[in-house]
């Protein structure tokens, strides 16, 4: 049972660090929960083990939805549902008790029977996959992603008791509130996917391969991040607004050069030094915010933003504009504070969305 539970944990980690981690926590708390419950010992291994595999699937959910840094849209949100039939069918035909596999099978339902695949309720969803529906979601709660900040262990706790009766089973929940109450947050764990390998499949997603600045995919979750964080930071807009008329007199292959050089300049005025694949690498990996320098953004055909944790000095973007100019092109931008010109999220996509509404372009 235990050379099992390290394969699969292995196969995960080298699949998605992140769920790896979530299984290593998942499957402490369901442990905890489980002695408080006063499970067997035997009991306890089939709910570690079951633990171990209940993600599995997700190793043939595609990297775009798996390793997506923002809220899933419903479509993928039905592709991810998937991973639960897809691990059972991975696995059934190994050695794997029933009463783990069980695990596997009903870790998303809901106690009030509006959970998937089957939409059971009640007792009519194993023990074991009861226990662990609690350590799964509670794991979730208290871990920051990108896209949201972790509830603290008291908010966490508290959310539990509210959904006592609804996802959970309201008979299990004051014991998992008691035993979880004894400990505070784990750290993340090791995960043993090699660097370089990380940086080229992240890359691989999320740098844009035209100019060498990261995607939009991860602008809006990293804005909101820095926001909630708290601290001083700059957002800078950039905007070619005649790269319509370059491109037809130039081509478009002398226009993508021309979006390259934008973001060349900007680096050497307004940004450290840094490998951009490191930046991302720090943004998936829920280091958004340490983040010490700079990061440019491609948020448009045309569109570009740098969050930084420091004001670029006003020289160093009329220099970025001067310099693009130069190449034939005219540059405007645009420069917010947090907290001195904004200080909420929605303040800044309403900036956004007239920034890129002009020159009748769509918004964000």
């Amino acid at each position: 049972m235990k050379l099992n539970a390290e394969f699969f944990i292995r196969l995960i980690g080298l699949r998605d660090a992140y769920t790896r981690g979530h299984t290593e926590r998942g499957v402490f708390y369901a442990q905890l929960i489980g002695k408080e419950l006063g499970l067997t010992s035997q009991e306890i291994e089939l709910l570690k083990l079951g633990g171990y595999i209940h993600d599995v699937g997700k190793v043939a959910i595609p990297d775009v939805i798996l390793l997506k840094p923002a809220k899933l849209t419903p479509e993928e949100y039905e592709i991810m549902k998937l991973h639960v039939e897809l691990g059972y069918e991975m696995v059934k035909d190994l050695e794997i008790p029933w009463e783990s596999l069980e695990v596997l099978l009903y870790h998303q339902e809901k106690y009030d029977g509006t959970g998937y695949p089957f939409g059971k309720k009640g007792e009519e969803i194993p023990l074991l996959a009861r226990i662990y529906t609690i350590a799964d979601s509670f794991e979730a709660m208290t871990t920051r992603r990108i896209y949201k900040r972790a509830k603290s262990w008291n908010e966490a706790l508290k959310e539990l008791e509210e959904l006592a009766g609804k996802q959970f089973d309201p008979d299990i929940v004051p014991y998992a509130v008691r035993a979880l109450s004894r400990i505070r947050a784990l750290p993340l764990g090791e995960n043993n996917c090699p660097l370089e390998i990380e940086k080229i499949r992240w890359s691989f997603y999320y740098l844009d391969s035209i100019t060498g600045a990261v995607k939009g995919d991860l602008f809006l979750p990293t804005l909101r991040a820095f926001i909630e964080k708290g601290e001083p930071f700059c957002l800078t807009l950039f905007d070619i607004y005649n790269l319509l008329e370059f491109n037809r007199k130039h081509g478009w292959e002398e226009g993508n050069r021309v979006l390259k050089k934008l973001v060349e300049a900007i680096n050497i005025q307004c940004c450290s030094a840094v490998d951009v694949k490191d930046v991302i690498i720090k943004l998936m990996k829920q280091d958004i915010l340490d983040l010490t320098s700079s990061v440019i953004f491609r948020i448009g055909g045309d569109e570009f933003a740098v969050i930084a944790p420091y004001i670029p000095p006003q020289e160093k973007v009329i220099n970025v504009v001067r310099t693009m100019e130069e190449h034939g092109v005219k540059i405007k931008f645009f420069q917010m504070q947090f907290p001195y010109t904004f200080t909420k999220y929605e303040e800044v996509l309403e900036v956004l969305r007239n920034f890129m509404k002009k020159e009748g372009k769509k918004g964000i």
